[in-house]
């Protein structure tokens, strides 16, 4: 007989003070700069919100398309901090990158209970020379937790 596997949950989890990375998918349609269907979103919003309720600062990381590292301004997430904000309820901060300064400064400013969006480390031409994937290209937001 096999043991059953055990899986945590945020439930089980103590996240009060500590950062916490969700990847999400939040390639949502747009128009003209503008999100036209914010479904993915809001299914995501219920689960950042416990997170940030729970004490814990909130690390949103996400993609739109493949940049292969280049900064593409049509592929920013900018335009989801407003609406996800709005699906939290609260405000949400913007990293313009996810690695050196920008983010360093980011993370720096947010507070437990908070919450900040920012592109995916495998959106960048640093962590695509990486190897193995190495948490070094996102070593802001990983190095407390």
């Amino acid at each position: 007989m096999h043991a059953q596997a055990t899986f945590k949950t945020i439930d089980s989890c103590d996240v009060s003070g500590k950062r916490v990375l969700v990847r999400v998918d939040l390639n949502v349609p747009m128009k003209n700069g503008k999100v036209t269907d914010a479904t993915r979103i809001e299914r995501a919003a219920p689960t950042l919100h416990e997170l940030a309720a729970k004490g814990a600062k909130v690390i949103v990381l996400s993609h739109f398309g493949r940049p292969d590292g280049k900064r593409v301004p049509e592929m920013s997430l900018k335009p989801l901090v407003e609406p996800l904000a709005k699906a939290l309820g609260k405000p949400v901060a913007f990293a313009e990158d996810c690695i050196g300064p920008l983010a360093e400064d980011a993370d720096a400013r947010a507070e437990a209970g908070e919450c900040c969006c920012s592109r995916t480390c495998a959106s960048t031409r640093r962590r695509r020379r990486t190897t193995p994937p190495s948490s070094t290209s996102c070593r802001c937001w990983a190095t407390s937790m």
